[in-house]
């Protein structure tokens, strides 16, 4: 039997992106794997609309221009099998296939537990259910139809290899621009924090398919994890809410010598920015976002780089310096909140 997969999709408050995307991975090639989206907390009828959907009782709107189009139409068969559960009933169930047919699961969080706490909600169903791999798919995604296929089809043949390939990324395009790529796994530099993107906005022509990509992470909007790699690594930390989670996990795989890889033949269009915006012009929500990210950086470094950790600092500083020049204040002040530890005001 083919390797079972538990894709997992976290939703807030951006249902219409989590409907495109499953009408997505419904029209896969591969056919061993189960859809569970973790609905978390938006507070808006995300909820009801996904049920709703499930039922085919509404569908998703999008147009014949738009040239992905045909990843999402004819839309799949409806109504669709489904259980709905909540973290905790989640966390104990075991869901197989009835008749021949893997059912979706809907839990529902009463709280924003964040991206890593979103996922790990349904990453706790998946070693529970023993699956064989788990893909954190973000919820702003569409996918080509052997996108699966591929990100399993790589794992199989390094596990042949006897090599420990723990998280595994795919080929990022650019949803709105299909022929550009957003990138295909990340370089991170201890030194300067920033990290380098490989492919970034490249035109993709098969340039990167027929080689081994050498990162150190990558890009979180799609990370394919086994589940040897779970019972051994651990689900992600919940210490960050939002942003640097896919750096401290493949930090600290490197610590017990699993590697990071890129599947690129499986090819997924991601929209960028769809739960936390990403606009010139910064939204109060925005605002509050940066202060996970920078945040988020120092309390990696302190884990991992902390003999690093003065040259970050100073990477920040020389940021916030550029922040005033230009008369951003809100983002420097956002900075120095992060380096102080102070508590978040915007």
């Amino acid at each position: 039997m083919r390797p079972k997969v538990c894709v997992v999709l976290v939703n807030y408050k951006t249902w219409k992106d989590t409907l495109e995307c499953m009408e997505s991975v419904l029209r896969s090639n591969y056919t061993n794997y189960q859809i569970v989206v973790v609905e978390n907390g938006s507070g808006d009828d995300s909820w009801e609309q996904m049920l709703k959907w499930a039922r085919g009782e509404n569908a998703i709107d999008i147009t014949t221009q738009n040239p992905l189009f045909h990843l999402t139409h004819p839309p799949v068969h409806k109504p669709l099998l489904y259980f709905r559960a909540s973290p905790e009933e989640a966390a104990h169930m075991r869901l197989g296939p009835l008749d021949g047919i893997m059912p979706l699961l809907f839990i529902k969080s009463d709280e924003n537990r964040g991206f890593a706490g979103g996922n790990n909600v349904g990453m706790r169903y998946a070693l529970n259910s023993e699956f064989d791999y788990v893909w954190l798919l973000n919820n702003d995604t569409v996918i080509e139809p052997n996108a699966i296929e591929e990100l399993v089809k790589y794992c199989e043949v390094k596990k042949e290899k006897k090599q420990t390939i723990g998280i595994v990324g795919s080929k990022l395009m650019v949803y709105h621009q299909p022929q550009k790529m957003q990138g295909i796994g990340a370089i991170f530099n201890k030194y300067s924090g920033k990290s380098k993107i490989i492919g970034a906005q490249e035109i993709d022509k098969n340039q990167y398919d027929e080689q081994e990509i050498s990162c150190n992470y990558v890009i979180g909007a799609a990370m394919f994890v086994s589940r040897p790699f779970l019972l051994d690594v651990g689900l992600m930390s919940e210490e960050y809410f939002l942003y640097n989670e896919e750096n401290d996990w493949s930090a600290r795989a490197k610590l017990k010598d699993w590697e990071v890889g890129v599947a690129v033949k499986s090819k997924v269009y991601h929209k960028q920015g769809a739960s936390t915006g990403n606009s010139p012009k910064k939204s109060k929500w925005q605002i509050k976002a940066l202060h996970y990210k920078y945040r988020g950086k120092i309390k990696l470094y302190k884990k991992y780089y902390r003999p690093q950790l003065p040259f970050l600092y100073l990477h920040l500083i020389t940021r916030s310096f550029k922040y005033v020049s230009k008369g951003n204040f809100s983002e420097a002040k956002v900075i120095y909140q992060a380096i102080l530890n102070t508590k978040f005001e915007s």
